[in-house]
């Protein structure tokens, strides 16, 4: 009896590694489900901000005219930031160079919270720096307030305190869908090999 069972336990434990390890192999994980430094709303997305801005070309652009055959990562920044902004744009463009094919289905668009002082040169001629392709868009400060409250993002309007000038802003990533609203967010400081892990399933997932 016992020489019998011994033999039978066996090869029901190599059948049963075998069946996991198919099930593991036809079931690959979910990078953006997995990536920790995302936040995924595509289950439930913010809705489109209703703001009226500019592009730096002077032509009328609300949050509703991105395209609509892309994804559109949306950034909240300003030209004179001495880190987080221009660390952001350069991993953005970074990003996209690593994803390849699927940054064919990205647009660029940063909205300027120094409005005051980003002139539509100033900001058209520091996006080219990154990607001459990156749109710049600028509008009143309340306006830019309002709009970065309707994403979730935090913006206080330019003061200048014991002399020095003080722009405070949040620093994520937005995901807009074709319609304008936020399908996800990318943490600030996210590195540009983390966003591309991300950017190829984020499009089939969201196109």
């Amino acid at each position: 009896m016992t020489s019998r069972t011994r033999p039978t336990r066996a090869l029901t434990a190599a059948l049963c590694a075998a069946v996991l390890a198919a099930a593991t192999a036809c079931s690959p994980a979910d990078p953006v489900a997995e990536a920790g430094y995302y936040l995924d709303l595509s289950d439930d997305p913010m809705a489109a901000s209703a703001v009226e801005l500019a592009t730096v070309d002077g032509e009328p652009w609300g949050f509703t005219d991105v395209a609509d055959d892309r994804l559109t990562l949306l950034f909240f920044g300003y030209t004179s930031c001495p880190d987080v902004c221009p660390m952001t744009m350069a991993e953005i463009d970074l990003a996209l160079g690593q994803a390849r094919d699927a940054a064919d289905s990205y647009d660029v668009v940063m909205v300027s919270t120094d409005p005051g002082r980003d002139t539509d040169e100033q900001l058209r001629s520091w996006l080219d720096r990154f990607d001459p392709a990156f749109q710049g868009v600028r509008g009143d400060i309340d306006a830019t307030v309002e709009a970065g409250r309707d994403y979730g993002i935090a913006i206080d309007p330019p003061q200048e305190t014991d002399g020095q000038y003080l722009v405070t802003h949040g620093g994520r990533i937005v995901v807009l869908l074709p319609g304008g609203e936020a399908a996800g967010m990318f943490d600030e400081g996210t590195e540009a090999d983390e966003i591309a892990a991300l950017l190829p399933a984020l499009a089939d997932t969201l196109l």
